[in-house]
């Protein structure tokens, strides 16, 4: 009965949110894809639970964490008028900024990693970006124009960071062509969790499209049992974390205004 209250529940907000076009048909499908996991109440509460707490990520308007663009008076606003500072492609573009900040913070996280039982490393590290990328570029398809806009911003925005990484690890390599290695490694990754999350996607086909971008080293096969724990818990995470983004408002977002879930675990 909890189950079919929860999913119940989480559908009439996906529901509003389509009404009201915050999110593209794909996106939704795959935030409905997350809510129809739950075969039974036993199921939906040790595997499924989370779920319920599907949320917007929207921060708080009293969060010290929001940002908000100046609002000077008189000749100061007149001249940051005339620069096109409050001009819609440069909000996107500080959108933008601050959206990929959140991206980077999450993923700079220790307990990201320990929580499924990753070692933290550039690889890793790189794989973590990828993914939640991935899931915000996949939720700005859904705001037409501005999300393009904004998509690119953002994508330049990950690889200025991406060679600042690189350039950190001290390595002496030549960056132009790793980065031209991690675009491959980007694209082809993007096309493998698009691929898992569509409708007709096998329902592992995430969990092993995560095992081979995120965990495995090689070409190894995905282990089954206990071993796969962290990675069927991480494709649980990035399905419910594609139904909060679902849920989230188009200011919000646009805006970088957003607060990836906290509540990460291996085990939950």
């Amino acid at each position: 009965m909890l189950a079919q209250v929860a999913r119940a529940g989480v559908r009439r907000h996906l529901a509003r949110a389509s009404a009201t076009q915050l999110l593209s048909r794909s996106f939704a499908q795959a935030a409905e894809q997350v809510v129809d996991t739950a075969s039974s109440d036993k199921d939906f509460e040790t595997e499924n639970r989370r779920t319920v707490d599907a949320r917007s990520l929207s921060l708080d308007s009293s969060s010290r964490l929001r940002v908000v663009d100046p609002a000077p008076e008189g000749f100061k606003r007149t001249v940051l008028t005339l620069l096109g500072y409050y001009g819609k492609q440069s909000r996107l573009i500080r959108g933008a900024n601050t959206l990929y900040s959140r991206i980077s913070s999450q993923v700079d996280q220790p307990e990201l990693y320990a929580n499924f039982v990753l070692e933290q490393n550039f690889r890793t590290t790189h794989a973590m970006l990828v993914l939640h990328m991935w899931l915000s570029l996949s939720r700005l398809r859904s705001e037409g124009r501005d999300g393009g806009v904004m998509g690119q911003s953002l994508y330049d925005a990950f690889n200025h960071d991406l060679e600042r990484r690189i350039i950190a690890t001290g390595l002496k390599v030549l960056l132009s062509k790793w980065m031209k290695e991690l675009e491959k490694n980007f694209y082809g990754a993007v096309a493998s969790y698009d691929k898992a999350m569509s409708p007709e996607a096998a329902q592992d086909e995430l969990a092993r499209a995560l095992w081979r971008n995120v965990f495995a080293e090689d070409d190894s096969i995905m282990p089954t049992g206990p071993n796969a724990t962290p990675v069927h818990a991480l494709a649980r995470h990035v399905r419910k974390e594609a139904a909060c983004l679902a849920l989230t408002d188009s200011e919000s977002f646009l805006t970088g205004n957003i607060l990836f879930s906290q509540n990460i675990g291996a085990t939950d």
